[in-house]
């Protein structure tokens, strides 16, 4: 049950209708990871935070340099050369200090154990994390929200292959392959802050729904393109692939 301080903070949420009271209360007991905290995961994390999921862990084992600062809004040039999952933990519980926010200097792989979280926020930025990340949530049953931005271009999906096995998972979609992968990150390709920015608040805003406001469509099955340059959204409806490694054997 909200307490009076719970009211106050998040009372433009719980005046909404459909979400209320009960969405605040599902939102505060939902466990997430966040997956990466760059220039996805900052925006992320604070706006996760500022919403009122109760528990957030981050993780990263990366260190903030002055390149991360035109879109890591979360990091300053006092925290350069800090780990960034400690960074971002702290600019969270500043701006929310009455949830659960816990960084750790790690990286995700195939043997870590997700099986605690309610949802994944892939921030990250390479193709790897990912490959597994769709591998644990579709393992451990999870709902997976994954953004990526580069140049002026970002992606988003929600992925729940694990949960119902009608969706594809990452895979089905993006098949591993021996060529070359093209340039995804932003050391190599370059990115406007402003685009991670985006597809941040789009990634926390399908959480929310996924979490509080189930009464409405999930969005997993499609995967969302925005180009900054035209301004324009394209949703694509995504096919399962029967000969998926992941989610059909």
């Amino acid at each position: 049950m909200l307490n009076e301080n719970d009211l106050n903070r998040y009372a433009r949420q719980v005046i909404i209708p459909n979400f209320d009271e009960e969405g605040q209360e599902k939102l505060l007991s939902t466990k997430c990871l966040i997956v990466g905290a760059g220039g996805l995961g900052c925006p992320v994390a604070l706006y996760a935070s500022a919403a009122g999921f109760g528990s957030i862990e981050i993780w990263d084992d990366d260190c903030v340099e002055i390149t991360n600062l035109n879109r890591q809004i979360a990091h300053d040039n006092n925290r350069i050369g800090l780990n960034k999952a400690n960074s971002l933990a702290e600019a969270c519980l500043r701006l929310n200090p009455n949830i659960l926010v816990m960084p750790k200097v790690k990286k995700l792989d195939a043997s870590s154990n997700i099986k605690e979280f309610d949802l994944i926020f892939d921030c990250s930025d390479n193709p790897e994390t990912k490959y597994v990340s769709n591998f644990l949530s579709h393992t451990f049953n999870k709902i997976l929200i994954s953004g990526s931005a580069v140049q002026m271009e970002g992606q988003l999906s929600i992925w729940k292959s694990g949960i119902n096995d009608i969706y594809p998972c990452y895979e089905c979609v993006f098949p591993k392959t021996i060529d070359k992968a093209p340039i995804t990150n932003c050391r190599d390709a370059g990115i406007i802050g402003s685009i991670t920015g985006f597809i941040a608040c789009m990634q926390v805003t399908e959480g929310i729904k996924e979490i509080a406001l189930k009464k409405y469509s999930s969005m997993a099955g499609y995967l969302f393109l925005y180009d900054g340059f035209n301004q324009s959204l394209d949703k694509i409806k995504l096919i399962k692939n029967i000969e998926c490694p992941i989610c059909n054997h």
